[in-house]
């Protein structure tokens, strides 16, 4: 998508809430930068296990992150509530590409937004292999 600075939660069509930590901010008083792709990590990963099904430990196919991105929008602090925002921006032959918005409750704007690029790969070799026939077309709901 163009302009991601400008999406609202409309454009994602699954969502997560994530409650922030005391421990997630910094001396500011603003949670962490590092903690948003914390966040952005446990969006994806929930995805795949709510949405498409993956037992991560077990199946003979899952995917690793190769590439990530947040652009920081406005602060994030203790005790928001982010509730985190996916769609499926890509569908490659091994790859997909999410789009992210982690919002604060109750706020329209993203407070970050970025994505995220999963490919699929074989649990023996590690080498990569066309994402699962049920996961791409469980992921076509979902944007791509």
């Amino acid at each position: 998508m163009s302009n991601k600075e400008f999406l609202t939660r409309e454009a994602f069509p699954f969502f997560l809430s994530i409650p922030t930590r005391w421990g997630d901010n910094d001396q500011m008083g603003h949670v962490n930068n590092v903690l948003y792709y914390r966040y952005i990590e446990a969006l994806s990963i929930h995805f795949m296990m709510d949405e498409c099904g993956l037992d991560w430990m077990t199946d003979p196919i899952y995917p690793l992150t190769v590439e990530s991105l947040c652009r920081f929008r406005r602060p994030l602090s203790f005790p928001d509530v982010v509730e985190g925002g996916l769609r499926v921006e890509k569908i490659g032959n091994s790859s997909l590409t999410y789009d992210i918005a982690l919002f604060s409750q109750g706020h329209e704007a993203p407070a970050a937004t970025g994505h995220i690029v999963h490919v699929f790969v074989a649990r023996e070799t590690e080498k990569p292999v066309p994402v699962p026939d049920a996961i791409r077309a469980i992921c076509e709901r979902f944007g791509g």
